[in-house]
Protein backbone atom coordinates (compact mmCIF):
# COMPACT_ATOMS: atom_id res chain seq x y z
CA UNK A 1 0.00 0.00 0.00
CA UNK A 2 1.78 3.29 -1.03
CA UNK A 3 0.71 6.64 0.99
CA UNK A 4 0.07 9.65 -0.74
CA UNK A 5 2.47 12.79 -0.53
CA UNK A 6 0.49 14.30 1.93
CA UNK A 7 -0.49 11.75 3.98
CA UNK A 8 1.46 10.83 7.34
CA UNK A 9 2.73 7.22 7.65
CA UNK A 10 1.40 6.06 10.54
CA UNK A 11 2.23 2.48 10.24
CA UNK A 12 4.65 0.22 8.59
CA UNK A 13 3.86 -2.68 6.78
CA UNK A 14 6.50 -6.06 6.63
CA UNK A 15 7.26 -7.28 3.35
CA UNK A 16 10.34 -9.48 4.78
CA UNK A 17 8.74 -12.69 3.61
CA UNK A 18 6.63 -11.77 1.40
CA UNK A 19 8.76 -13.70 -1.48
CA UNK A 20 8.32 -16.91 0.43
CA UNK A 21 4.15 -17.12 0.94
CA UNK A 22 4.10 -20.82 0.81
CA UNK A 23 6.72 -21.66 3.32
CA UNK A 24 5.61 -19.18 6.08
CA UNK A 25 4.59 -22.00 8.21
CA UNK A 26 7.49 -23.82 7.73
CA UNK A 27 9.81 -20.86 8.27
CA UNK A 28 7.49 -20.27 11.79
CA UNK A 29 8.92 -24.02 13.05
CA UNK A 30 12.22 -23.38 12.13
CA UNK A 31 12.86 -20.21 13.81
CA UNK A 32 10.97 -20.93 16.76
CA UNK A 33 12.81 -23.88 17.60
CA UNK A 34 15.61 -21.80 16.76
CA UNK A 35 15.02 -19.92 19.52
CA UNK A 36 13.58 -21.95 21.65
CA UNK A 37 17.51 -23.60 21.88
CA UNK A 38 18.98 -19.64 21.88
CA UNK A 39 16.66 -18.96 25.14
CA UNK A 40 17.19 -22.65 26.69
CA UNK A 41 21.33 -22.70 25.65
CA UNK A 42 21.71 -18.80 27.58
CA UNK A 43 19.28 -19.67 30.45
CA UNK A 44 21.51 -22.69 31.36
CA UNK A 45 24.66 -20.17 30.84
CA UNK A 46 23.07 -17.63 33.36
CA UNK A 47 21.33 -20.44 36.03
CA UNK A 48 24.78 -22.30 36.27
CA UNK A 49 26.73 -18.70 36.61
CA UNK A 50 24.28 -17.85 39.37
CA UNK A 51 24.02 -21.10 40.72
CA UNK A 52 27.46 -22.00 41.10
CA UNK A 53 29.27 -19.62 43.57
CA UNK A 54 32.81 -21.27 41.79
CA UNK A 55 31.85 -19.31 38.84
CA UNK A 56 31.49 -15.98 40.92
CA UNK A 57 34.29 -14.34 39.10
CA UNK A 58 34.23 -11.37 36.67
CA UNK A 59 34.98 -13.69 33.84
CA UNK A 60 31.25 -15.56 34.15
CA UNK A 61 29.84 -12.51 35.25
CA UNK A 62 30.34 -10.67 32.13
CA UNK A 63 29.80 -14.23 30.55
CA UNK A 64 26.19 -14.10 31.92
CA UNK A 65 25.44 -10.79 31.72
CA UNK A 66 25.97 -11.18 27.73
CA UNK A 67 24.07 -13.96 27.73
CA UNK A 68 20.87 -11.94 29.35
CA UNK A 69 21.88 -9.13 26.36
CA UNK A 70 21.69 -11.27 24.13
CA UNK A 71 18.10 -13.04 25.32
CA UNK A 72 16.87 -9.37 25.49
CA UNK A 73 18.35 -8.93 21.89
CA UNK A 74 16.67 -11.60 20.14
CA UNK A 75 13.09 -10.83 22.24
CA UNK A 76 12.89 -7.41 20.51
CA UNK A 77 12.78 -9.03 17.09
CA UNK A 78 11.97 -13.06 16.47
CA UNK A 79 8.69 -12.78 19.09
CA UNK A 80 6.99 -10.24 16.29
CA UNK A 81 9.10 -11.68 13.43
CA UNK A 82 7.11 -14.98 14.22
CA UNK A 83 3.91 -13.66 14.87
CA UNK A 84 3.97 -11.98 11.34
CA UNK A 85 4.68 -15.36 10.02
CA UNK A 86 1.36 -16.56 10.71
CA UNK A 87 -0.41 -12.92 10.69
CA UNK A 88 -2.12 -11.86 7.32
CA UNK A 89 -1.20 -8.34 8.18
CA UNK A 90 2.51 -7.77 9.01
CA UNK A 91 2.05 -4.00 10.55
CA UNK A 92 3.75 -2.29 13.33
CA UNK A 93 2.92 1.32 14.50
CA UNK A 94 5.36 3.90 13.75
CA UNK A 95 6.00 4.78 17.49
CA UNK A 96 6.62 0.98 18.13
CA UNK A 97 9.10 0.98 14.83
CA UNK A 98 11.39 3.30 16.66
CA UNK A 99 10.75 1.55 20.14
CA UNK A 100 12.00 -1.53 18.48
CA UNK A 101 14.94 0.27 16.61
CA UNK A 102 16.12 2.01 19.78
CA UNK A 103 15.94 -1.45 21.84
CA UNK A 104 18.07 -3.37 19.36
CA UNK A 105 20.57 -0.82 18.89
CA UNK A 106 20.86 -0.20 22.45
CA UNK A 107 21.22 -3.88 23.10
CA UNK A 108 23.76 -4.63 20.17
CA UNK A 109 26.01 -1.56 20.89
CA UNK A 110 25.86 -2.83 24.59
CA UNK A 111 26.87 -5.97 23.46
CA UNK A 112 29.80 -4.82 21.65
CA UNK A 113 31.38 -2.76 24.25
CA UNK A 114 30.94 -5.32 26.81
CA UNK A 115 33.14 -7.94 24.41
CA UNK A 116 35.77 -4.89 25.01
CA UNK A 117 35.38 -5.21 28.50
CA UNK A 118 35.91 -9.24 28.58
CA UNK A 119 38.77 -8.38 26.76
CA UNK A 120 40.36 -6.14 29.20
CA UNK A 121 39.22 -8.59 31.64
CA UNK A 122 41.84 -11.26 30.32
CA UNK A 123 44.46 -8.71 29.66
CA UNK A 124 44.22 -8.03 33.70
CA UNK A 125 44.00 -12.10 34.74
CA UNK A 126 46.78 -12.94 32.49
CA UNK A 127 48.98 -10.18 32.70
CA UNK A 128 48.29 -9.12 36.00
CA UNK A 129 47.43 -11.98 37.95
CA UNK A 130 48.62 -11.21 41.58
CA UNK A 131 46.43 -7.90 41.68
CA UNK A 132 43.37 -9.44 39.68
CA UNK A 133 41.05 -9.79 42.38
CA UNK A 134 41.62 -5.86 43.41
CA UNK A 135 41.78 -4.33 39.54
CA UNK A 136 38.30 -6.46 39.04
CA UNK A 137 36.50 -5.94 42.04
CA UNK A 138 32.55 -6.04 42.04
CA UNK A 139 32.34 -2.48 41.37
CA UNK A 140 34.46 -2.34 38.87
CA UNK A 141 32.80 -4.98 36.62
CA UNK A 142 29.86 -3.35 37.76
CA UNK A 143 31.70 0.38 36.32
CA UNK A 144 32.24 -1.95 32.80
CA UNK A 145 29.17 -3.34 32.39
CA UNK A 146 27.30 0.28 33.25
CA UNK A 147 30.02 2.41 31.25
CA UNK A 148 28.94 -0.02 28.12
CA UNK A 149 25.16 0.21 28.82
CA UNK A 150 25.71 4.14 28.94
CA UNK A 151 27.17 3.80 25.47
CA UNK A 152 24.94 1.87 24.05
CA UNK A 153 22.29 4.18 25.09
CA UNK A 154 23.56 7.17 23.87
CA UNK A 155 24.30 5.80 20.34
CA UNK A 156 20.65 4.35 20.15
CA UNK A 157 19.51 7.21 21.10
CA UNK A 158 21.18 9.41 18.49
CA UNK A 159 20.34 7.16 15.93
CA UNK A 160 17.13 6.73 16.57
CA UNK A 161 16.04 10.02 16.82
CA UNK A 162 17.93 11.03 13.96
CA UNK A 163 15.43 8.24 11.78
CA UNK A 164 12.34 9.20 12.84
CA UNK A 165 12.75 13.00 13.45
CA UNK A 166 12.60 12.69 9.48
CA UNK A 167 9.70 13.55 7.57
CA UNK A 168 7.64 9.71 6.24
CA UNK A 169 4.99 10.58 3.89
CA UNK A 170 5.85 8.54 0.35
CA UNK A 171 5.43 4.90 1.12
CA UNK A 172 4.84 2.45 4.48
CA UNK A 173 5.93 -0.56 3.18
CA UNK A 174 9.15 -1.91 5.11
CA UNK A 175 11.43 -4.69 2.82
CA UNK A 176 12.48 -6.21 5.96
CA UNK A 177 11.12 -7.93 8.74
CA UNK A 178 12.42 -5.12 11.95
CA UNK A 179 12.86 -1.65 11.69
CA UNK A 180 16.51 -2.04 10.68
CA UNK A 181 18.34 1.24 9.88
CA UNK A 182 18.63 1.03 6.34
CA UNK A 183 15.29 -0.01 5.62
CA UNK A 184 13.22 2.60 7.80
CA UNK A 185 15.82 5.54 6.24
CA UNK A 186 14.96 4.26 1.97
CA UNK A 187 11.30 5.26 3.39
CA UNK A 188 12.11 8.60 4.63
CA UNK A 189 10.57 11.57 1.79
CA UNK A 190 14.19 12.47 2.37
CA UNK A 191 17.13 12.94 4.16
CA UNK A 192 20.60 14.77 4.20
CA UNK A 193 24.08 13.87 3.77
CA UNK A 194 24.46 15.00 7.44
CA UNK A 195 22.01 12.09 9.21
CA UNK A 196 23.88 9.48 6.72
CA UNK A 197 27.20 10.47 8.00
CA UNK A 198 26.35 10.84 11.49
CA UNK A 199 24.83 7.18 11.22
CA UNK A 200 28.00 5.83 9.90
CA UNK A 201 30.09 7.37 11.98
CA UNK A 202 28.52 5.93 14.91
CA UNK A 203 27.73 2.66 13.57
CA UNK A 204 31.52 2.30 12.27
CA UNK A 205 32.63 3.72 16.45
CA UNK A 206 30.59 0.66 18.02
CA UNK A 207 32.12 -1.87 15.62
CA UNK A 208 35.77 -0.17 15.08
CA UNK A 209 36.14 0.77 19.22
CA UNK A 210 35.86 -2.02 20.82
CA UNK A 211 37.74 -4.60 18.41
CA UNK A 212 40.44 -1.54 18.64
CA UNK A 213 40.30 -2.31 22.56
CA UNK A 214 40.15 -6.05 22.42
CA UNK A 215 43.13 -6.37 19.97
CA UNK A 216 45.34 -4.09 22.17
CA UNK A 217 44.20 -6.20 25.14
CA UNK A 218 45.29 -9.17 23.09
CA UNK A 219 48.66 -7.73 21.62
CA UNK A 220 49.42 -6.87 25.67
CA UNK A 221 48.55 -10.53 26.42
CA UNK A 222 50.93 -12.07 24.03
CA UNK A 223 53.75 -9.70 24.29
CA UNK A 224 53.44 -10.54 27.99
CA UNK A 225 53.58 -14.40 27.45
CA UNK A 226 56.46 -13.65 25.01
CA UNK A 227 58.28 -12.48 27.98
CA UNK A 228 58.08 -15.29 30.51
CA UNK A 229 60.42 -17.80 30.86
CA UNK A 230 59.71 -20.83 28.55
CA UNK A 231 58.60 -22.59 31.32
CA UNK A 232 55.12 -25.09 31.84
CA UNK A 233 53.64 -21.81 33.19
CA UNK A 234 54.33 -20.03 30.33
CA UNK A 235 52.85 -22.59 27.69
CA UNK A 236 49.79 -23.24 30.26
CA UNK A 237 48.94 -18.97 30.11
CA UNK A 238 49.38 -19.00 26.14
CA UNK A 239 46.76 -21.87 25.88
CA UNK A 240 44.55 -20.34 27.82
CA UNK A 241 44.59 -16.71 26.20
CA UNK A 242 44.33 -18.49 23.14
CA UNK A 243 41.65 -21.06 23.89
CA UNK A 244 39.59 -18.01 25.85
CA UNK A 245 39.96 -15.74 22.79
CA UNK A 246 39.00 -18.45 20.47
CA UNK A 247 35.82 -19.08 23.04
CA UNK A 248 34.57 -15.60 22.78
CA UNK A 249 34.75 -15.12 18.96
CA UNK A 250 32.83 -18.38 18.26
CA UNK A 251 29.90 -17.92 20.73
CA UNK A 252 29.77 -14.11 20.50
CA UNK A 253 30.65 -13.77 16.87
Amino acid sequence: MEWTNDTVVREFVFLGFSALAGLQQLLFVVFLLLYLFTLGTNAIIMSTIVLDRALHTPMYFFLSVLSCSETCYTFVIVPKMLVDLLAQKKTISFLGCAIQMFTFLFLGCSHSFLLAAMGYDRYVAICNPLRYTVLMGHGVCLGLVAAACACGFTVAQIITSLVFHLPFHSSNQLHHFFCDISPVLKLASYHTHFHQIIIFMLCALVLVAPLLLILVSYIRIISAIVQFPSTLGSQDALISALFLNIFYISVFK
